[in-house]
């Protein structure tokens, strides 16, 4: 497909990461200095100006575009930009609203989108508060992404202490069937687990299955017997869109919420809202959580609109003794530098944002699908050509850089083992890191017909 892509910060960056392998990308925005160094490693065209004037616009290629997204930081030039670009012939248009104001209700941002001949309304902060719930949803996760309508699941977790997967090597404990272990990673370094891997508490580890396996990996191996509590307390610090949404979802679920909010007219209009206790209070004040007895209350969702007043929320909250905490960090090296000083999950609603367009792109075959461990790997979606021979699984184990999650076969869903073959006209769901994803692509879509000659 043709993309334009409206933007000059992280977001349409990423976007641009995601989608170059397999589309023919034009990023439209200001000539700027400090992105020299990432558009250099960017294979795509760019055209410098503004995105809202319709001479850039036609100079981009707008009229033979499939795609116009506008994601740059300011809300009125994407929506601008976005009727611009569909008045001068794009097929489809996408436009982000990042301001606060602006994260509407479903049936108001499609009606927004509908009144302006707008395609698609992503907001940010919503695409946010579903991940977060979408992940306390599942006991003990760091990150769930589903593929294949929900057949398949991508699970990443960190190894408990005392998790029965510890007990021995990999090939002598096992793993359930219905799941593929993709990765793990200990500390800064990052690994494929082997039959002598011996797991260590502290180790996040990435899976791909079914619904059934990847909950029995989580529940028998990965997490310490009785240590968990199964009440369902939370605290959410920030009353914001994000902070309201994850609240509602959450007693929706049957959770017992407790928001603490700085703003005190803003406590006034949450408390009409939801059922829990609305406290008016600095969430980094440790008195006052103390007071509560936060401590007590097994999640703490720190989604303030300060990264840095989160990061604090967060360590405070796993000082006294809070069981699983999520944190919202909007820049991308916060996200990694969250992780690294003991945060449970780190989310940002760019980086929601961005995982939420990938999902709702019509892609064609041989297509990223999701984005893993704040970018530096990913899923795609590989499709075999119809004419190549079955190849088994275990011929290929020398040169694979991938790891194949599943296989999808006219119309089921295989997660593989050793014994399984490849065949022509599959669709393989495939994990690889991002730096090593030209070397995949290539592997499966033109070097496997080798190994099948041989």
């Amino acid at each position: 497909m043709r993309i334009l892509i409206g933007g000059e910060d992280e977001v349409a960056f990423r976007l641009v990461e995601a989608l170059m392998g397999g589309h023919a990308i034009t990023l439209v925005c200001p000539q700027n200095d400090k992105n020299e160094a990432r558009m250099a490693r960017m294979d795509v065209r760019r055209v410098a100006g503004t995105m809202t004037s319709p001479p850039v616009l036609r100079q981009a290629g707008v009229d033979d575009a499939d795609i116009f997204i506008g994601c740059s930081p300011v809300d009125e030039r994407n929506l601008v930009a976005c009727v611009s670009a569909k008045r001068l012939g794009a097929r489809r248009s996408i436009c982000f609203l990042m301001r606060p104001e602006l994260q509407l209700p479903d049936e108001d941002a499609a009606g927004l989108a509908e009144s302006l001949g707008v395609d698609e309304i992503v907001r940010p902060g919503q695409q946010l508060a579903e991940e977060i719930l979408r992940i306390i949803a599942v006991p003990g996760a760091l990150d769930v992404q589903v593929f294949a309508g929900g057949r398949v699941h991508l699970l990443r977790c960190a190894v408990e202490p005392d998790a029965p997967i510890t007990r021995g090597v990999l090939k002598d404990v096992g793993v359930p069937p219905g799941v593929v272990l993709v990765m793990a990673r200990r500390g800064e370094e990052a690994f494929v687990p082997k039959g002598d891997t011996r797991f260590e508490a502290g180790d996040k580890l990435t899976t791909m299955g079914s619904t059934a396996g990847t909950s029995r990996l989580l529940a028998r191996y990965l997490r310490t017997p009785s240590a968990h509590t199964d009440r369902h307390d939370a605290t959410v610090v920030g009353g914001g869109t994000v902070g309201i949404a994850v609240a509602l979802g959450l007693e929706e679920a049957g959770w017992d919420v407790r928001i603490i909010e700085a703003d005190r007219g803003r406590c006034e209009e949450i408390a009409t809202v939801v059922t829990g206790l609305v406290l008016h209070g600095d969430g980094t004040d440790l008195d006052l959580l103390q007071a509560e007895r936060i401590g007590e209350r097994p999640l703490l969702v720190a989604v303030t609109s300060n990264d840095e007043k989160n990061l604090l929320v967060s360590l405070l909250a796993k000082s006294l003794g809070v069981e699983r905490i999520v944190t919202r960090a909007d820049h991308l090296s916060n996200e990694r530098l969250f992780e690294k000083v003991g945060i449970d999950v780190v989310l940002s609603a760019r980086g929601a944002a961005v995982r939420s367009v990938l999902r709702s792109l019509e892609l064609t075959p041989s297509e990223m699908l999701a984005e893993v461990e704040h970018g530096d790997a990913e899923v795609l979606e590989l499709v075999l050509p119809d004419d190549l021979p079955a190849i088994p699984l275990a011929s290929m184990k020398s040169e694979l850089l991938g790891i194949i999650g599943a296989i999808l076969r006219k119309g089921q869903v295989i997660i593989p083992r050793g014994s399984d073959k490849v065949q022509g006209g599959d669709h393989l769901l495939v994990f690889c890191l991002r730096a090593v994803e030209a070397d995949v692509r290539d592997f499966f879509l033109r070097r496997l017909r080798d190994l099948a000659e041989e």
